[in-house]
């Protein structure tokens, strides 16, 4: 029997477990014994209920560089961030994945946000692919003389692509050193940590792609969302609106200016005071304690309001409705300027006094559900299909090329 082991190092999302819904269905119908190394477990019987899976935890860095605040300029700094500081440090990590390699014996293993096990894995002679959306399994090739997948965010002035090639030459200085401790090759640049796959299942469609469409890469769309109770709209004849936030810094002003525009909204929102809920209650604004529908929402909603994570902002902008993006990370500013640029959503920020404008704006003009259905007439919606197709046709590949 063949070993399928799926590993998942970096982020808290619902949705770096959904990407390996998909290919981890296909792998047990095709006989596969399926081993998941996971930085978190406590969702895995939401997305894979009781199939018939063996999971492990994941070794990954539980605290992070000083300066967390501050934006990071490339995937480099989110290596050292994130993942890393330190030759001794990467060194533990390092020995904690290949004892699991090497435990698993596996002959495929999907690589969902797991920078560091795939420094890890350099070299292993199992396949190795990547899955994730453009950010989580980025590019594994950039022009020579080039930062290692500088961030769309960041300038490209010359002193700062100086900069970051003089950081990329330390990083790669320092996996190399860790690298030597256990007797491994060393990687020729940073570019290989990525190249090294075999396969990239890229759930996402190229105009959502963080690094921008890639020339004859499989784009797959995204896993639909779990089927929820419908949303139970408040009555009047404002705007629809449904929010599916993390209470943020500026909330209660959001909040506010929700109400004073008269809009009905169900509103889900993580870790919101229960003194904030109370005082917002009522007035065309309704809580709720647990996910609604998303597709029935994307029937029902004029705009929707999100952070830009990328399975609920995807599922949206694939079903034509309009948003507010309201970025917590990079990686949701990338997708959010995305749809920026498209004309299907506008973009607020954490901080922000005032939300009047942006909500005003989406309640009433008509460009932007127009932009937001061309966006979607971008997405195929037959992508489930074609994407099994291909992981069924690439796992049999890879499979009979290992033996």
């Amino acid at each position: 029997m063949a070993t399928l082991l799926c590993v998942w190092e970096l982020g808290t999302d619902l949705g770096h477990l959904s990407t390996l819904r998909l290919p981890v269905e296909v792998a047990l119908a095709q006989g596969y014994r399926v081993v998941m190394a996971l930085k978190e477990g406590h969702n895995v019987r939401q997305v894979f209920g009781e199939w018939p899976i063996e999971y492990l935890q994941a070794p990954f860095r539980q605290h992070s560089s000083a300066g967390v605040s501050s934006p990071i300029p490339s995937f480099t700094h989110l290596l050292i961030r994130q993942c890393f500081d330190n030759r001794d440090e990467l060194a533990r990590y390092m020995r904690a994945w290949r004892d699991i390699f090497d435990s698993v014996l596996p002959d495929i293993v999907l690589f969902e946000h797991s920078p560091t096990a795939l420094i890890a894995a350099y070299g292993c002679r199992f396949k190795k692919i990547l899955v994730g959306n453009g950010f989580t399994a980025p590019p594994g090739s950039h022009r020579p003389g080039t930062p290692f997948l500088r961030f769309p965010t960041t300038a490209s002035r010359s002193e700062v692509l100086t900069g970051l090639l003089q950081d990329d030459a330390e990083v790669l200085k320092l996996i190399n050193s860790a690298r030597s401790q256990f007797g491994l090759t060393e990687l020729p640049n940073l570019n290989a940590i990525f190249g090294q796959a075999d396969d990239c299942y890229l759930m996402t469609w190229p105009l959502l792609d963080a690094f921008g469409p890639r020339s004859g890469a499989t784009y797959m769309g995204i896993e639909p969302p779990q089927s929820q109770s419908p949303p139970t709209w408040p009555a009047g004849s404002g705007s629809k609106v449904f929010a599916y936030l993390h209470a943020f810094p500026s909330v209660v002003s959001f909040l506010s200016d929700l109400r004073s525009c008269r809009v009905r909204a169900v509103l889900f929102i993580r870790q919101l005071p229960a003194e904030v809920r109370a005082a917002f209650e009522g007035n065309g604004l309704v809580f709720v304690d647990q996910p609604v529908d998303l597709n029935r929402v994307a029937d029902e909603a004029d705009w929707v309001i999100n952070h830009g994570n990328h399975s609920t902002a995807a599922h949206f902008a694939s079903r034509g409705v309009p948003q507010l993006l309201i970025p917590l990370h990079q990686e949701h500013l990338f997708l959010a300027r995305n749809l920026e640029r498209q004309g299907a959503a506008v973009i607020g920020y954490q901080d922000q006094d005032n939300f009047l404008g942006l909500i005003s704006t989406l309640s009433k003009d008509p460009r932007y559900r127009h932009n937001a259905e061309s966006t979607a007439n971008q997405c195929d919606q037959n992508h489930n299909v074609a994407a099994r197709t291909y992981i069924e046709r690439s796992f049999l590949l890879l499979r009979n090329a290992s033996i």
